[in-house]
């Protein structure tokens, strides 16, 4: 609860309560002395107003200037509380998410397409075929065993084995993104 001396207010605001400049100004001295920031200090006192004005529409007060301080300072509370509270955690709208990845994630997937084409390039020519034409055109077991003259357990063991290799490639580098990263 606020304590207000009243021999702390300005006599023309304890005079005449009606005053909205010289009440005003009571206001925001009365708030910035609190919350030490000016933006802040404007908002609460423009809501110390709205109150006031709201509560003025169904009753009558005897004292504006000290129905307005105990309203400001219960905003000044209630600010205090706010802020002492963790900040509830907020959806970003997809607008301001940015659709463009930063550029360590560009520079990382740089990283690794240049080290998997590398891998890929150091596997027996065999293995590369088969893993080629099974992951990157996406040619059927029977048809890659069939063109090649191999059983499809044999193409099987060669993409089991290319990928193998891809993944030792990565983990060489700390690269590596899968289930055990």
């Amino acid at each position: 609860m606020v304590v207000i001396d009243a021999t702390t207010l300005e006599p023309a605001a304890r005079r005449n309560g009606d005053d909205e400049q010289a009440l005003h100004a009571l206001l925001h001295r009365f708030v910035l002395s609190r919350l030490r920031d000016r933006h802040d200090s404007e908002d609460l006192v423009q809501e110390t107003f709205v109150r006031f004005y709201a509560y003025r529409s169904r009753r009558v007060v005897e004292d504006v200037t000290a129905f307005c301080l105990a309203v400001a300072g219960n905003l000044i509370r209630d600010r205090f509380r706010q802020r002492s509270v963790a900040p509830a955690m907020t959806e970003v709208p997809d607008t301001l998410i940015c659709p463009v990845p930063r550029i360590d994630e560009v520079l990382l997937y740089r990283q690794r397409v240049a080290l998997l084409s590398a891998a890929i390039e150091a596997m027996p020519p065999l293995r590369r075929e088969v893993f080629l034409r099974r992951r990157l055109d996406g040619d059927t077991v029977a048809t890659v065993a069939r063109d090649l003259d191999l059983t499809p357990a044999a193409i099987e063991k060669h993409v089991t084995r290319a990928l193998a290799d891809l993944r030792r490639a990565l983990e060489r580098r700390d690269l590596w993104i899968g289930p055990d990263a």
